[in-house]
């Protein structure tokens, strides 16, 4: 009996030495070369323009870590050569750190990172990390028929995160670059008539794993925060969250006319938005909205108005839809799925009707 006890107590101990052995650290790096030096920001009125300068990136993202602080050696290989190496300090917190390199060069045939991770009292830690890069190609219109100076904003993991990415859109409306291949939290674009004659579009939760081609409309009314889930266990229905401003309720705190918002038409819209949350929100019904998944019209069986408080003690107006998805269809898990979405409204504005129109996408995964 003390045979077969020692036996089973074997396979347990072994198994907690498993179970608390460190993490093998793992570091994801992500390299980007613009295709242009600068984009020129020319406002549609009286302000200066704007340079907003391009330079060539690294990012790198590590986990399983024990905290503390590390030297960390890096270097850019490029067909089995070195054509770049540096040196850097980084915290790591919660068994994590984000880094972001500002490179005087561009690498566009580089291969992978090689890196080196010292502390003191512990073994250095090596390894090489590969990189990979997605063709984002496409284009900008404005739902208005014009056009103002264009750039779209990349975020890799949330907001004040490094490696934020800027995208110069053409003249016509164009953009091709490269893009390190990743899914990216957030996805902004943005132009120069931003609450002056439009407002900016969003896209969330962005697969670029793999080469993609979109059309970003922008339009004057903006829908911020999508998200796409669906209930466990329950009805074959897919659920979309957003949060839309219009640019005809904003206006309408534009006292003196001009299509901008200065110091204290700025802070009328902020009281007002402490009394209600349509104050630059629109009032939607299930009419005013599109749905498509995948490229699929969905008929819509449920809208309903969710307020949202903030800190400051200011309101605004969220939606929830509620689709339904073709009888025997579910979405594939483990794959990531495209949610579009479009909004339009019937504001008024100085006794005119005005028509502002949104366009927004999340991409989601299927549980």
């Amino acid at each position: 009996m003390k045979t077969l006890a020692l036996f089973l107590l074997i396979p347990a101990a072994l198994f907690a030495v498993v179970q608390n052995a460190p993490a093998t650290p793992v570091m994801d790096a992500y390299l980007y070369s613009p295709t242009a030096d600068q984009i020129v920001l020319q406002y549609p009125y009286s302000k200066p323009s704007e340079i907003l300068p391009l330079k060539a990136t690294l990012a790198l993202h590590a986990e399983g870590l024990e905290d503390g602080t590390y030297k960390l050696h890096y270097a850019i290989e490029t067909g089995g050569k070195k054509s770049h190496s540096g040196n850097a300090e980084v915290k790591v917190k919660n068994g994590r750190f984000d880094l972001e390199i500002a490179l005087k060069d561009k690498f566009p045939s580089a291969k992978g990172i090689s890196w080196r991770l010292v502390a003191s009292g512990s073994e250095p830690k090596s390894g090489y990390a590969p990189l990979a890069w997605s063709r984002f190609h496409g284009q900008v219109r404005y739902k208005h028929g014009g056009w103002h100076s264009t750039y779209i904003e990349l975020l890799p993991i949330g907001w004040g995160a490094p490696g934020v990415i800027s995208v110069p859109v053409a003249d016509d409306g164009t953009f091709d670059v490269f893009v390190p291949a990743r899914v990216y939290a957030v996805v902004n674009v943005n132009g120069t008539g931003y609450v002056y004659d439009a407002m900016e579009r969003w896209a969330w939760n962005y697969d670029l794993t793999r080469n993609r081609e979109d059309l970003f409309t922008i339009g004057s009314m903006e829908l911020y925060g999508m998200r796409a889930f669906h209930v466990q266990g329950g009805p074959n229905t897919l659920f979309v969250f957003f949060r839309p401003s219009t640019l005809a309720r904003i206006h309408r705190f534009d006292s003196d006319g001009d299509k901008t918002l200065n110091e204290s038409e700025m802070r009328a819209l902020q009281e007002a938005l402490k009394h209600s949350p349509t104050a630059i929100g629109p009032e939607l019904k299930p009419n005013n909205i599109k749905v498509w998944l995948d490229g699929k019209l969905l008929p819509i069986a449920q809208l309903n108005q969710i307020p949202e408080a903030s800190e400051g003690g200011e309101w605004q107006v969220d939606y929830l839809v509620q689709c339904l998805l073709p009888t025997g269809e579910r979405p594939k898990p483990g794959v990531w799925h495209r949610v579009k979405l479009e909004v339009m409204s019937e504001e008024e504005l100085r006794g005119q009707s005005v028509t502002d129109f949104g366009q927004g996408s999340v991409d989601f995964q299927w549980d």
